[in-house]
């Protein structure tokens, strides 16, 4: 063969093995006989010189695979050993701080893995000598150990300063109040205030709630001015409190000068409108009213009532004073005005009789259920073996919870004539109640209970008159 044509055969081939090159995906491995390198050498193993070497692409495989022991991911050939985006798999990423080795992901020489990150526990405050060891708050992680560092000082909560936290002053414990600094570990107030207890104060000069001194508060609606506290012109303090004297009906031309119920305060003087009067506490027109009827403090009592300024009463009633009685059964007034009955009797009819349970022998009114002279129906003279009257029968002895009074057998409780004791008897205008001597009235106007017309005041229980179908008006309760 000449030269010739051995050039000839090899320019052939060469194009024959640059037509496949071409019709081959990128990084795939061509095959065939000898060619030449790019500068139209040979290869020394009579191969074709191809970049694709360098790629680890094997130049026997075929489209789409890798020489081992790399392996196709996404289209190129790792390591799975060693790469660290696809490590041990295709697209399993190493994490932060994570290098793939023998195909396994693992932290650098000195980090240690804690969840997914590598860390180094000899600085990493998150984990200080160990996975979710924290430092507290001001703390530094040195080799492995949280420390505080200068000028810090070590508390159960974190490091702090204890010259200048205002939370831990001076020691771990110590918080200084609202508004003041820690200073060179003493809390002080700043400048302008002043700590009265509790915090700074915006200053005495200013702060109404300590005005020149701690703890003097001023007047409600007052302010602090250079130390003073100060109500608005026009206004005077009164009970805590700023007020304008001028209209002010509780302290109406000063203080506590209270205007009465209904008034009105006008240029520091109170008033009463219409025609009504000041009478103590009270606006009250003289014309009808019952409390102050012509005037200030005359008052109409029971069922007399207040018309053109003088008292008067209803039909059947008499006006003796203030107050209207009934002459026909009144024993203060018993058929005229004036006209006191005896204490031991009562008004019947207009004439005084004997007050019920006593009886009149002999024109004197005698109880014959404790009387020994006139002793039950019969008025006996008790005797003899029964010198005593007890419940209108001569006896031996008082018994039944009744007391000795001389040959008497007495109830203490209830008897007109022995009210609490031998011998008490009640007035006229008196009933027993109790053992106690209580003070009644007519209830002048009423015939039967409730009687608000006239039981009222300290006269509000409304009884019936021992003995009687009369109602009467006590101060106290019912006989």
């Amino acid at each position: 063969m000449t030269l010739a044509s051995t050039r000839s055969g090899l320019a052939i081939a060469i194009a024959l093995a640059l037509g496949m090159v071409a019709g081959c995906g990128d990084g795939e491995a061509v095959t065939g006989g000898d060619a030449e390198t790019p500068d139209g050498s040979v290869a020394p193993d009579g191969s074709i010189a191809d970049a694709s070497m360098d790629a680890g692409i094997a130049p026997d495989a075929g489209p789409g695979t890798c020489d081992a022991p790399s392996t196709m991911c996404s289209g190129v050939c790792v390591d799975l050993t060693a790469d660290d985006a696809n490590c041990g798999g295709c697209d399993n990423a190493c994490g932060a701080g994570q290098r793939c080795t023998s195909g396994v992901c693992a932290c650098a020489p000195g980090l240690v893995t804690c969840g997914d990150q590598c860390i180094d526990l000899s600085s990493d405050e998150a984990h200080c000598g160990g996975c979710g060891s924290s430092c507290d708050t001001g703390e530094a992680c040195v080799s492995g150990s949280c420390t505080c560092p200068a000028p810090g000082t070590a508390c159960v909560d974190g490091c702090f300063d204890l010259a200048s936290d205002i939370t831990h002053c001076g020691d771990c414990f110590t918080g200084c109040d609202p508004g003041a600094v820690c200073d060179t570990g003493a809390c002080i107030c700043p400048p302008g205030t002043t700590d009265c207890g509790g915090g700074c104060t915006t200053g005495l000069m200013a702060d109404p709630l300590n005005c020149g001194t701690c703890g003097n508060t001023c007047a409600t609606g007052a302010t602090c001015n250079t130390g003073v506290c100060m109500c608005p012109a026009g206004q005077i303090e009164c009970g805590g409190a700023c007020v304008d004297p001028s209209t002010d009906v509780d302290h109406c031309g000063s203080c506590g000068n209270d205007c009465p119920t209904g008034g009105s305060c006008t240029s520091g003087v109170c008033a009463c409108p219409g025609s009504e009067i000041i009478c103590g506490n009270t606006c009250a027109d003289p014309t009808t009213s019952d409390a102050h009827c012509g005037g200030c403090g005359n008052r109409c009592f029971g069922a007399a009532f207040c018309t053109s300024g003088a008292c008067a009463c209803p039909p059947g009633l008499v006006l003796s004073g203030s107050r209207c009685v009934d002459l026909t059964r009144d024993p203060g007034n018993c058929g005229s005005v004036g006209n006191s009955c005896n204490d031991d009797e009562y008004c019947v009819a207009g004439t005084c009789v004997c007050r019920s349970p006593l009886v009149d022998v002999g024109g004197s009114c005698v109880d014959p259920s404790s009387d020994p002279d006139a002793c039950g129906a019969t008025m006996a003279s008790c005797g003899g073996a029964t010198p005593l009257c007890a419940g209108g029968a001569c006896v031996a002895s008082c018994g039944g919870g009744l007391d000795r009074c001389g040959d008497s057998c007495i109830d203490p409780e209830t008897d007109v004539l022995h009210c609490g004791g031998c011998g008490n008897a009640c007035a006229v205008d008196e009933v027993c109640e109790g053992g106690s001597c209580r003070e009644f009235r007519v209830a002048a106007g009423c015939t039967t209970c409730p009687c608000d017309v006239a039981c009222t005041g300290d006269f509000s229980s409304c009884c019936p008159y021992p003995g009687t179908s009369d109602v009467i008006c006590v101060d106290g309760g019912c006989p």
